[in-house]
């Protein structure tokens, strides 16, 4: 322990885009993880923050919804689990498809204003997929997966190096195979920082709106450098994404590239 240097645990909140292995190159070039580094006495604020921003865009939606009475809201999936999912949220998919794609872009705005404070750092791996399969000749896309994580979890480990801090992972209720992939990079012998929670989230648990903060920052983040390794633009939004990318997450993302 560094003499002088309060030691600081965090949590790190993470989710993934792109994670269908090879599979779909043409519309998931890139293999992005990326979350956010929370202290632990930051996490309860940051919590309640996302929340209030959910409340508040459930309000609004539902406001917009004709045809559907009141009391049937509390039976329908979307909203018995009310979450913001970046894709489908950005894109206007399901229910959210009632809100302008103002309304939406202010949203997405709010939620990455709240990891622009010193507190939250933002971790990434990215991969170019074609890339690293055409260096490789890898067929097996876990060990891209498993090269990824322990990139990720390297760069985690350096940034808390710097205060003699650790931290604990949450990730999404992915498929298993991703857990253990990850588990695999966390038990690699030059990793002394990071360590599982093994939790998964549920949908109204204390984790779920920093990891739908996380996803957010994930899908933007593989859409930005989607476009910076010179592939295909995607249909929707591609100028108002990597806006996003400019202004809120560019100056202050910690990345590790495959490129």
């Amino acid at each position: 322990m560094k003499v002088g240097v309060l030691v600081t645990l965090y949590g790190f909140y993470t989710d993934e885009s792109g994670n269908n292995g090879f599979g779909d190159l043409r519309n998931q070039p890139v293999l992005c993880y990326a979350g956010i580094l929370v202290p632990i006495h930051y996490q309860i604020f940051l919590h309640n923050e996302v929340q209030k921003i959910k409340d508040n865009l459930e309000k609004d939606i539902k406001a917009k919804i004709h045809g559907i009475p009141v009391d049937q809201f509390s039976t329908i999936d979307f909203f018995k689990k009310f979450e913001i999912h970046g894709k489908a949220f950005i894109d206007g998919e399901d229910f959210y498809y009632n809100l302008s794609d103002v309304e939406r872009f202010k949203v997405v705005n709010d939620l990455l204003s709240l990891a622009n404070t010193t507190d939250v750092k933002i971790v990434a791996a990215i991969t170019n997929k074609q890339l690293y399969q055409t260096n490789t000749g890898d067929t097996n896309h876990n060990r891209m997966h498993i090269h990824s994580y322990t990139e990720l979890v390297k760069c985690i480990s350096s940034e808390l190096g710097n205060s003699d801090s650790y931290a604990f992972i949450i990730c999404d209720d992915g498929k298993p195979s991703e857990i253990n992939n990850f588990c695999d990079a966390l038990s690699n012998p030059a990793n002394t920082r990071v360590y599982p929670d093994l939790q998964v989230k549920l949908s109204h648990d204390k984790n779920c709106n920093l990891i739908q903060l996380a996803d957010m920052i994930n899908f933007i983040t593989s859409i930005h450098f989607r476009d910076v390794y010179g592939f295909p633009a995607r249909k929707r939004h591609q100028s108002q994404i990597l806006d996003f990318y400019s202004r809120h997450l560019n100056h202050k993302i910690i990345k590790w590239e495959y490129k």
